[in-house]
Protein backbone atom coordinates (compact mmCIF):
# COMPACT_ATOMS: atom_id res chain seq x y z
CA UNK A 1 0.00 0.00 0.00
CA UNK A 2 1.28 3.61 -0.79
CA UNK A 3 0.38 4.99 2.49
CA UNK A 4 2.95 2.49 4.21
CA UNK A 5 5.38 4.51 2.27
CA UNK A 6 4.28 7.14 3.93
CA UNK A 7 4.43 5.77 7.12
CA UNK A 8 7.53 4.88 6.78
CA UNK A 9 9.35 8.40 5.56
CA UNK A 10 7.57 9.61 8.60
CA UNK A 11 8.80 6.86 11.18
CA UNK A 12 12.61 7.92 9.10
CA UNK A 13 11.99 11.89 10.13
CA UNK A 14 11.57 10.25 13.55
CA UNK A 15 14.43 8.75 13.77
CA UNK A 16 16.47 12.05 12.59
CA UNK A 17 14.89 13.74 15.24
CA UNK A 18 16.07 11.42 17.91
CA UNK A 19 19.62 11.93 16.11
CA UNK A 20 19.53 15.69 16.88
CA UNK A 21 17.57 17.60 18.81
CA UNK A 22 16.74 14.64 21.21
CA UNK A 23 20.75 14.69 21.85
CA UNK A 24 21.72 16.79 24.71
CA UNK A 25 24.60 18.90 23.52
CA UNK A 26 22.12 19.69 20.34
CA UNK A 27 19.84 21.36 22.95
CA UNK A 28 22.73 23.02 24.70
CA UNK A 29 24.01 24.68 20.91
CA UNK A 30 20.27 25.19 19.85
CA UNK A 31 17.97 27.34 21.88
CA UNK A 32 16.13 28.87 18.92
CA UNK A 33 11.95 27.50 19.50
CA UNK A 34 12.06 26.82 15.77
CA UNK A 35 13.98 23.59 16.03
CA UNK A 36 11.43 21.92 18.48
CA UNK A 37 8.20 23.04 18.83
CA UNK A 38 6.61 20.68 16.08
CA UNK A 39 8.56 18.00 17.19
CA UNK A 40 6.76 16.95 20.68
CA UNK A 41 3.46 16.00 17.89
CA UNK A 42 5.85 13.92 15.70
CA UNK A 43 7.75 12.32 18.54
CA UNK A 44 4.30 11.28 20.09
CA UNK A 45 2.97 10.22 16.69
CA UNK A 46 5.95 8.39 16.36
CA UNK A 47 5.77 6.42 19.28
CA UNK A 48 8.65 8.00 21.07
CA UNK A 49 6.52 9.74 24.16
CA UNK A 50 9.50 9.95 26.54
CA UNK A 51 11.18 11.65 24.36
CA UNK A 52 8.36 14.26 23.09
CA UNK A 53 8.30 14.68 26.85
CA UNK A 54 12.18 15.80 27.12
CA UNK A 55 11.61 18.59 24.02
CA UNK A 56 8.53 19.89 25.94
CA UNK A 57 10.29 20.02 28.76
CA UNK A 58 13.18 21.40 26.69
CA UNK A 59 10.51 23.76 25.48
CA UNK A 60 9.12 24.90 28.95
CA UNK A 61 12.11 25.23 30.38
CA UNK A 62 13.90 27.88 27.70
CA UNK A 63 11.39 29.66 26.01
CA UNK A 64 8.06 29.33 28.25
CA UNK A 65 6.90 32.67 30.14
CA UNK A 66 2.69 33.25 31.22
CA UNK A 67 1.66 31.17 28.45
CA UNK A 68 3.59 32.48 25.60
CA UNK A 69 6.91 30.96 23.76
CA UNK A 70 9.89 33.78 23.34
CA UNK A 71 13.45 32.17 21.89
CA UNK A 72 16.57 32.99 24.86
CA UNK A 73 18.50 34.90 22.19
CA UNK A 74 15.79 36.18 19.88
CA UNK A 75 15.42 40.33 19.61
CA UNK A 76 13.15 42.89 21.10
CA UNK A 77 9.78 41.79 19.68
CA UNK A 78 10.69 38.57 18.41
CA UNK A 79 9.70 35.08 18.90
CA UNK A 80 12.31 33.14 16.97
CA UNK A 81 15.45 33.61 14.32
CA UNK A 82 12.64 32.52 11.89
CA UNK A 83 11.03 35.39 10.76
CA UNK A 84 7.59 33.59 9.48
CA UNK A 85 6.63 32.73 13.61
CA UNK A 86 7.23 36.46 14.28
CA UNK A 87 4.59 37.62 12.06
CA UNK A 88 2.39 34.45 12.59
CA UNK A 89 2.98 35.10 16.60
CA UNK A 90 0.19 32.40 17.98
CA UNK A 91 1.10 29.84 15.60
CA UNK A 92 4.25 27.73 17.63
CA UNK A 93 1.96 28.27 20.57
CA UNK A 94 -0.59 26.12 18.58
CA UNK A 95 1.76 23.15 17.85
CA UNK A 96 2.62 23.13 21.41
CA UNK A 97 -0.80 23.78 23.00
CA UNK A 98 -2.33 20.67 20.68
CA UNK A 99 1.32 18.36 21.54
CA UNK A 100 0.99 19.28 25.35
CA UNK A 101 -2.61 18.47 25.94
CA UNK A 102 -2.18 14.95 23.41
CA UNK A 103 1.02 13.77 26.05
CA UNK A 104 -1.33 15.20 29.10
CA UNK A 105 1.21 17.53 29.83
CA UNK A 106 -1.59 20.01 31.54
CA UNK A 107 1.45 22.38 32.96
CA UNK A 108 1.88 23.13 29.93
CA UNK A 109 -1.13 23.13 27.56
CA UNK A 110 -3.53 25.19 29.86
CA UNK A 111 -1.58 28.03 30.04
CA UNK A 112 -0.80 28.56 26.77
CA UNK A 113 -4.53 27.77 25.71
CA UNK A 114 -5.43 30.58 27.92
CA UNK A 115 -3.08 32.66 26.33
CA UNK A 116 -4.11 31.98 22.78
CA UNK A 117 -8.07 32.53 23.53
CA UNK A 118 -7.07 35.22 25.10
CA UNK A 119 -5.15 37.12 23.07
CA UNK A 120 -5.47 36.05 19.69
CA UNK A 121 -9.79 35.43 19.32
CA UNK A 122 -11.37 38.43 17.65
CA UNK A 123 -14.61 38.22 19.52
CA UNK A 124 -17.12 40.37 17.33
CA UNK A 125 -15.83 38.12 14.44
CA UNK A 126 -15.10 34.70 15.57
CA UNK A 127 -11.87 34.61 13.69
CA UNK A 128 -8.28 34.57 14.68
CA UNK A 129 -6.15 37.89 14.91
CA UNK A 130 -2.46 37.59 13.08
CA UNK A 131 -1.49 40.19 16.36
CA UNK A 132 -2.69 40.29 19.93
CA UNK A 133 -6.66 41.35 19.08
CA UNK A 134 -6.62 45.12 20.15
CA UNK A 135 -10.29 46.90 21.38
CA UNK A 136 -8.79 50.33 20.60
CA UNK A 137 -6.55 49.86 16.92
CA UNK A 138 -7.76 47.79 13.59
CA UNK A 139 -7.20 44.40 13.51
CA UNK A 140 -6.46 41.64 10.87
CA UNK A 141 -8.21 38.28 10.68
CA UNK A 142 -6.09 35.72 8.44
CA UNK A 143 -6.72 32.19 7.36
CA UNK A 144 -4.23 29.89 8.39
CA UNK A 145 -4.46 31.55 12.08
CA UNK A 146 -8.24 31.30 12.26
CA UNK A 147 -8.09 27.47 10.95
CA UNK A 148 -4.75 26.93 13.74
CA UNK A 149 -6.60 28.05 16.30
CA UNK A 150 -9.99 26.79 15.07
CA UNK A 151 -8.21 23.45 15.28
CA UNK A 152 -6.35 24.67 18.96
CA UNK A 153 -10.72 25.59 20.49
CA UNK A 154 -11.60 22.00 19.20
CA UNK A 155 -9.16 20.26 20.62
CA UNK A 156 -9.63 21.73 24.15
CA UNK A 157 -13.25 21.17 23.62
CA UNK A 158 -14.53 24.59 22.97
CA UNK A 159 -16.29 23.57 19.85
CA UNK A 160 -18.12 27.22 20.21
CA UNK A 161 -14.92 28.95 19.22
CA UNK A 162 -14.11 26.55 16.91
CA UNK A 163 -17.83 26.93 15.29
CA UNK A 164 -16.74 30.56 15.33
CA UNK A 165 -13.56 30.15 13.37
CA UNK A 166 -15.45 28.09 10.72
CA UNK A 167 -18.20 30.55 10.10
CA UNK A 168 -15.39 33.07 9.46
CA UNK A 169 -13.64 30.98 7.30
CA UNK A 170 -16.96 30.49 5.05
CA UNK A 171 -16.97 34.39 5.01
CA UNK A 172 -13.62 34.75 3.80
CA UNK A 173 -14.30 31.58 1.30
CA UNK A 174 -17.39 33.35 0.08
CA UNK A 175 -16.04 36.76 -0.28
CA UNK A 176 -13.19 35.62 -2.48
CA UNK A 177 -15.77 34.31 -5.24
CA UNK A 178 -15.91 37.27 -6.84
CA UNK A 179 -12.26 36.44 -8.08
CA UNK A 180 -11.79 32.95 -9.10
CA UNK A 181 -8.00 33.31 -9.29
CA UNK A 182 -7.21 34.36 -6.21
CA UNK A 183 -7.88 33.54 -2.35
CA UNK A 184 -7.23 36.71 -0.36
CA UNK A 185 -6.07 35.99 2.80
CA UNK A 186 -6.78 38.49 5.45
CA UNK A 187 -9.88 40.94 6.70
CA UNK A 188 -10.18 44.04 8.70
CA UNK A 189 -12.55 44.08 11.47
CA UNK A 190 -15.58 45.01 9.16
CA UNK A 191 -15.11 41.76 6.89
CA UNK A 192 -13.74 43.82 4.01
CA UNK A 193 -11.03 41.53 2.43
CA UNK A 194 -7.37 43.31 2.43
CA UNK A 195 -6.45 43.60 -1.32
CA UNK A 196 -4.42 46.30 -0.77
CA UNK A 197 -0.52 45.70 0.68
CA UNK A 198 2.80 45.81 -0.07
CA UNK A 199 4.49 44.09 -3.31
CA UNK A 200 6.95 42.17 -0.63
CA UNK A 201 3.64 40.69 1.52
CA UNK A 202 1.79 39.73 -1.34
CA UNK A 203 3.13 35.73 -0.78
CA UNK A 204 1.00 35.61 2.90
CA UNK A 205 -1.67 37.90 1.70
CA UNK A 206 -3.18 36.08 -1.18
CA UNK A 207 -2.91 33.41 -3.07
CA UNK A 208 -2.69 33.50 -6.90
CA UNK A 209 -4.05 30.62 -8.89
CA UNK A 210 -2.58 31.30 -11.88
CA UNK A 211 1.34 31.89 -10.51
CA UNK A 212 3.54 29.69 -9.69
CA UNK A 213 5.14 28.68 -5.98
CA UNK A 214 2.59 30.35 -4.06
CA UNK A 215 2.41 29.00 -0.44
CA UNK A 216 -0.20 26.78 -0.81
CA UNK A 217 -0.32 25.89 2.80
CA UNK A 218 -2.44 28.46 3.29
CA UNK A 219 -5.38 26.26 1.53
CA UNK A 220 -4.58 23.32 3.11
CA UNK A 221 -5.16 24.03 6.89
CA UNK A 222 -8.68 25.27 6.55
CA UNK A 223 -9.45 22.35 4.46
CA UNK A 224 -8.13 20.13 7.04
CA UNK A 225 -9.77 21.95 10.08
CA UNK A 226 -13.39 22.39 8.44
CA UNK A 227 -13.41 18.87 7.28
CA UNK A 228 -12.71 18.02 11.46
CA UNK A 229 -15.18 20.80 12.43
CA UNK A 230 -18.28 19.16 10.09
CA UNK A 231 -17.53 15.75 12.08
CA UNK A 232 -17.50 17.67 15.10
CA UNK A 233 -20.29 19.82 15.19
CA UNK A 234 -22.52 17.40 12.39
CA UNK A 235 -22.99 20.95 10.05
CA UNK A 236 -21.83 19.60 6.37
CA UNK A 237 -21.96 23.05 5.55
CA UNK A 238 -18.03 22.98 6.74
CA UNK A 239 -17.23 20.06 4.72
CA UNK A 240 -18.66 21.57 1.38
CA UNK A 241 -16.90 25.27 2.51
CA UNK A 242 -13.69 22.60 2.67
CA UNK A 243 -14.40 21.23 -0.82
CA UNK A 244 -14.66 24.63 -2.29
CA UNK A 245 -11.18 25.80 -0.76
CA UNK A 246 -9.95 22.81 -2.30
CA UNK A 247 -11.01 23.05 -5.60
CA UNK A 248 -9.67 26.56 -5.58
CA UNK A 249 -6.48 24.90 -5.22
CA UNK A 250 -7.06 22.26 -7.80
CA UNK A 251 -7.17 25.31 -10.12
CA UNK A 252 -3.84 26.40 -9.09
CA UNK A 253 -0.28 26.49 -11.25
CA UNK A 254 0.97 22.78 -11.81
CA UNK A 255 4.02 23.67 -9.33
CA UNK A 256 1.46 23.12 -6.15
CA UNK A 257 2.28 19.31 -6.62
CA UNK A 258 5.72 19.82 -6.04
CA UNK A 259 5.69 22.32 -3.92
CA UNK A 260 7.77 22.15 -0.30
CA UNK A 261 4.35 24.06 0.52
CA UNK A 262 1.79 21.71 0.13
CA UNK A 263 1.93 19.85 2.77
CA UNK A 264 -1.11 20.65 4.53
CA UNK A 265 -2.82 20.19 1.17
CA UNK A 266 -2.26 16.85 0.64
CA UNK A 267 -3.52 16.69 4.82
CA UNK A 268 -6.46 18.65 3.66
CA UNK A 269 -7.29 16.64 0.49
CA UNK A 270 -6.70 13.33 2.57
CA UNK A 271 -9.20 14.11 5.09
CA UNK A 272 -12.11 15.48 2.40
CA UNK A 273 -11.32 11.93 0.70
CA UNK A 274 -12.02 10.07 3.92
CA UNK A 275 -15.07 11.91 5.09
CA UNK A 276 -16.73 12.45 1.12
CA UNK A 277 -19.73 10.21 -0.11
CA UNK A 278 -19.23 11.15 -3.51
CA UNK A 279 -16.81 8.66 -4.99
CA UNK A 280 -16.15 10.60 -7.77
CA UNK A 281 -14.96 13.63 -5.55
CA UNK A 282 -13.94 11.03 -3.23
CA UNK A 283 -10.78 9.38 -5.80
CA UNK A 284 -9.98 13.46 -6.96
CA UNK A 285 -9.04 13.90 -3.65
CA UNK A 286 -6.93 10.47 -2.95
CA UNK A 287 -5.42 11.96 -6.35
CA UNK A 288 -4.40 15.36 -4.87
CA UNK A 289 -3.32 13.64 -1.44
CA UNK A 290 -1.00 10.62 -3.23
CA UNK A 291 0.43 12.80 -5.41
CA UNK A 292 1.56 15.48 -2.94
CA UNK A 293 2.53 13.41 -0.43
CA UNK A 294 4.97 11.54 -3.14
CA UNK A 295 6.76 14.21 -3.88
CA UNK A 296 6.93 14.75 -0.44
CA UNK A 297 8.41 11.38 0.15
CA UNK A 298 11.04 11.81 -2.67
CA UNK A 299 13.03 14.97 -1.14
CA UNK A 300 14.10 12.74 2.35
CA UNK A 301 17.53 12.66 2.39
CA UNK A 302 19.70 9.38 3.70
CA UNK A 303 19.26 10.68 7.36
CA UNK A 304 15.19 11.02 7.22
CA UNK A 305 15.09 14.63 6.88
CA UNK A 306 13.47 16.78 3.90
CA UNK A 307 15.55 20.11 3.20
CA UNK A 308 18.82 19.25 3.67
CA UNK A 309 19.82 22.28 1.00
CA UNK A 310 18.24 24.91 3.66
CA UNK A 311 19.42 26.20 7.13
CA UNK A 312 19.55 23.39 9.43
CA UNK A 313 16.73 25.40 11.65
CA UNK A 314 14.62 25.20 8.44
CA UNK A 315 15.42 21.63 7.47
CA UNK A 316 14.69 20.58 10.86
CA UNK A 317 11.19 22.17 12.05
CA UNK A 318 9.92 21.57 8.25
CA UNK A 319 11.21 17.23 8.86
CA UNK A 320 9.19 17.29 11.62
CA UNK A 321 6.11 19.22 10.53
CA UNK A 322 6.44 16.96 6.90
CA UNK A 323 6.40 13.62 9.36
CA UNK A 324 3.16 14.41 10.88
CA UNK A 325 1.07 15.31 7.62
CA UNK A 326 2.74 12.28 6.25
CA UNK A 327 1.39 9.86 8.65
CA UNK A 328 -1.43 11.54 8.92
CA UNK A 329 -2.27 11.61 5.41
CA UNK A 330 -1.85 7.74 5.84
CA UNK A 331 -4.15 7.50 8.13
CA UNK A 332 -7.11 9.43 6.45
CA UNK A 333 -6.25 7.55 3.06
CA UNK A 334 -6.85 4.38 5.18
CA UNK A 335 -10.09 5.36 6.35
CA UNK A 336 -10.64 6.51 2.53
CA UNK A 337 -10.12 2.53 1.32
CA UNK A 338 -11.91 1.22 4.20
CA UNK A 339 -14.96 3.56 3.64
CA UNK A 340 -14.73 2.58 -0.30
CA UNK A 341 -15.59 -0.83 0.48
Amino acid sequence: MATDKYLAASQKAVDCLLNTICQPDFRKEHKDLAFYFKSVTSLLLGGKVREANIILDHIKDTCMKDGDFISPAAEVGQKSANGAYNEFWAYANGWIAMGAIRLQRFDVAYPVYAYIQEQFFHPALGGATVKPYSKTEPNIVEVLSTSHLGMVFMTFGDLEKARRCGEVLMVFTKSNKEDPNTFYLRMDDNQKLVKDFPAEAAAICAVKATEPNQLYFFLGYPVAFLVKLAAATGNQSFRDCAEDILEFGMRCHESMYSSNFSHKVGWGAACLAAACTNRDNKEKYIQVATKIADHLVSLQSDRGSFLDSGPEMDNLDQSAEISVWLREIATELDRAERSSL
